[in-house]
């Protein structure tokens, strides 16, 4: 199964975008085997103003599945001597304060350190998506709050703070930009030539224009030119991230054993030996999941105009990805239904 390309198969992926407009925003879709067999594609358009078509190898934000790039880069800082898991945040970011203290580095990968979401403290003070916003500037949001949500360790909540200061310890513990560090130990030893950490708005490069319908039902840009990393910020093409897809079962960087602990998730019992509440089975920056009956690692990502869904199934060593610049299109839903396409598989 699965070894040859099956034009039949294409076809069945194809029909699921046939209701996308050319003449609008859309999507890129891929779904490759490592074995090289690999169904991909594109509709829609990367710049309405400018009439350009999505590729393959059009440049997206992918917003949160940046996330595992993150918890990735941590791991190999750990590898190296530099940090440790159970550090306190304190150590690579003294100014948070004393209540920060307990907050561990393992408690931020796996969203329960209980610090408060950097984006919910923006809205408090009145700053927009559209509106420019510095990491500096959520650095101090986040150290005049003073406050936890609550105690760390007893609550998983899902938290873009957690994962924006991973790449505040990333700086510290390296010496280098996020950026810097993501592409000399990650993205060129891959070969994701086409991949980046955006850190500074604007910026140079053809990226795909994020889409937004307006009242009137005609599409607008819609981009934010904040300048977090960590969280978000990654930004690349489906045929890069399919090589980082085959990199969670190699270990071509990293090492297998690294890799094998991307998809570790966090403790299901709190520091006082209580089950913590509401817990997901989040590991480094991905998801663990069964879908229709095979395990896969998982992640989405909706931001400002941008969204994104990537798969991983191990066993099948398939990597699915599909990038949208369009608020209103569900890549997650295109992204399972793709897969189980491909996997050939009739139930859910």
């Amino acid at each position: 199964m699965n070894h040859t390309y099956s034009e039949k198969t294409h076809a069945s992926i194809k029909q699921l975008l046939n209701k996308l407009s050319p003449e609008g925003p859309g999507c890129a879709y891929i779904a490759s085997f490592d074995s090289g067999v690999t169904y991909k594609g594109a509709v829609g358009l990367a710049s309405i103003e400018e009439g350009l078509p999505i590729t393959t190898t059009t440049i997206f934000n992918i917003a949160s599945v940046s996330k595992q790039f993150t918890a990735f880069s941590i791991l190999l800082l750990e590898q190296e001597g530099k940090l440790s898991l159970d550090d306190s945040i304190l150590k690579f970011v003294p100014s948070l304060g004393a209540y920060a203290e307990p907050v561990t580095l393992r408690h931020l990968i796996h969203h329960t350190s209980g610090l408060v979401d950097y984006m919910e403290l923006a809205e408090a003070a009145n700053i927009k998506d559209t509106d420019k916003l510095t990491a500096e500037q959520s650095l101090k949001h986040l150290i005049n709050h003073q406050a936890a949500s609550f105690p760390v360790g007893t609550k998983f909540e899902y938290s873009n703070t957690g994962y924006f200061l991973l790449s505040q310890v990333i700086e510290k513990a390296s010496g280098k930009s996020h950026r810097e560090f993501a592409k000399e130990r990650i993205f060129e030893p891959l070969h994701m030539n086409d991949t980046t950490i955006v850190d500074c708005y604007p910026t140079t490069m053809f990226i795909a224009s994020g889409y937004l319908k307006n009242e009137q039902g005609a599409y607008e840009i819609y981009e934010s030119p904040w300048e977090h990393t960590g969280d978000g910020a990654v930004h690349t093409t489906v045929e890069d991230l399919v090589k980082w897809g085959e990199n969670l079962t190699t270990g071509t960087v990293g090492g297998k054993e690294l890799v094998q602990r991307m998809s570790e998730t966090g403790p299901r019992i709190s520091p006082t030996g209580e089950t913590i509440i509401d817990n997901e089975d989040y590991a480094f920056g991905l998801i663990h999941a069964e879908d229709f009956g095979c395990r896969c690692l998982k992640h989405s990502g909706g931001w400002a105009g941008y969204s994104s869904y990537f798969i991983r199934f191990p066993e099948d060593r398939l990597s699915v990805a599909v990038f949208s610049n369009c608020d209103e299109l569900d890549p997650d839903e295109y992204a399972h239904k793709i897969a189980k396409i491909v996997l050939e598989k009739t139930e859910e």
